[in-house]
């Protein structure tokens, strides 16, 4: 199966358990995959430069670049 996601869906899935983050799981495991745009690739990056993902970025102890990478080896 072959999946765009929602750049809301990546961004949720990146910083929070639940659905968004079991549908990037389904992709690690090559349940299905997932297909972006540098477009959509830097409107990930613009989302989670938003202030109020702060504290969830930093608490996860990767930068805003490594998560934008992990969005792109899911």
């Amino acid at each position: 199966m072959l999946w765009v996601l929602d750049t809301n869906i990546v961004a949720s899935g990146l910083l929070w358990n639940g659905t968004p983050a079991r549908l990037l799981d389904a992709a690690q495991t090559d349940e299905v995959a997932l297909f972006t745009s540098l477009i959509l690739l830097a409107e990930l990056t613009r989302i989670l430069r938003r202030e109020k993902f702060g504290k969830v970025i930093a608490a996860s102890g990767l930068t805003l670049d490594a998560l934008v990478l992990a969005a792109c080896l899911t």
